[in-house]
């Protein structure tokens, strides 16, 4: 069951703020591997199509049994923007889906930020 949420958000300013520890036992250096799916790769790489140097954004998957299961992605349009707590608004919005043990951080930009392995390959 892969669940899709899409929010654009307005915070270039404060992504760098939002800390890798919110990608927990995922985060690199740590133990634990997320399996990413074919389907959330592919959510991967159109989240990565909407940023760029200007366009900076986040995204956060949620795991079940630690494989990735559904996503949700801000990113900031252009350079104007800016909202407040933009990595517990992902955080919030993934855990609102249910149906998952975690809710995780996985790229900073198109940075990712954990121990992953793509289940396609």
């Amino acid at each position: 069951m892969f669940k899709k949420v899409l929010a654009v958000a307005m915070s270039a300013l404060l992504l760098s703020a939002c800390a890798s520890s919110l990608s927990g036992d995922y985060a690199e250096g740590k133990g634990k591997t997320v399996m990413v799916p074919k389907e959330v790769w592919g959510w991967y790489e159109d989240y990565v199509t909407k940023i760029s140097g200007v366009n900076k954004g986040l995204m956060v998957v949620g795991v079940k049994d630690d494989v990735a299961v559904s996503y949700s992605a801000y990113y900031c349009p252009g350079t104007k923007c800016m909202f407040e707590n933009i990595g517990k608004k992902a955080i919030d919005d993934c855990q609102r889906l249910g149906g998952v043990d975690d809710c995780i951080l996985f790229a900073r930009s198109a940075t990712i930020l954990v121990n992953y392995k793509r289940l396609d390959q």
